[in-house]
């Protein structure tokens, strides 16, 4: 009878190590679906902002100042008069310089504003497009981590649209792209609750 209870105690003792390393195999499995999701929003997501910035370069500042405008020695003496103290000669060619900045700076800063203007546009359609793409691999191909982070990916992107294009951008574009996205990750997000209750 001892041989019994103590070949069934050695069982239980292996049942319940394999019940305990199952339990961890499964955790670390839904970890590593956590992980892989998230490493595919990370990389979708960056490589979206590097696609754009290939295609789409930013404007630079030096393009439209040149760099030695704001940190130039005082020059210009010779367009002072002769009845012109030093100080008063050197307040007329800081005029000077901080005119010609100025001019340069809001050209920048017009520019700057169009290219938000068309980056808004860029981003927030590639971000619904990577939206929608999530949801077809999820319906054709099942992948759940893949499309979630995919997901991720194309929704905040669209709110860096959002964050780039807020001053440049009228409030009603803002308003209609905005109902727009949101009517469509609701949407989504409805179909995708009904598909997986479904299974």
């Amino acid at each position: 009878m001892g041989l019994v209870f103590k070949f069934l105690g050695g069982f239980l003792k292996a049942l319940k190590t394999f019940i305990y390393a199952w339990c961890f195999f499964v955790f670390m499995a839904k970890l590593l679906n956590a992980v892989f999701g998230i490493g595919v929003a990370v990389v979708v997501y960056v490589l979206i902002l590097l696609g754009i910035q290939a295609f789409y370069p930013e404007v630079r500042f030096d393009d439209f100042c040149n760099s030695t405008v704001a940190s130039a020695p005082v020059s210009g003496f010779e367009k002072c008069f002769d009845n012109m103290t030093v100080g008063e000669c050197r307040s007329l060619t800081d005029l000077k310089k901080n005119d010609e900045f100025e001019k340069c700076n809001n050209a920048f800063m017009d520019a700057d504003k169009q290219h938000n203007k068309v980056f808004f546009i860029i981003a927030s359609s590639l971000g619904a497009l990577v939206v929608l793409v999530s949801f077809f691999l999820i319906s054709w191909l099942g992948m759940a981590n893949i499309s979630a982070g995919i997901a991720c990916a194309g929704i905040v992107l669209i709110m860096y649209a959002f964050v780039r294009g807020w001053v440049s951008i009228d409030d009603r574009i803002k308003f209609g792209v905005g109902i727009v996205v949101a009517a469509l990750i609701i949407f989504l997000a409805v179909k995708v609750n009904k598909m997986l209750e479904k299974s």
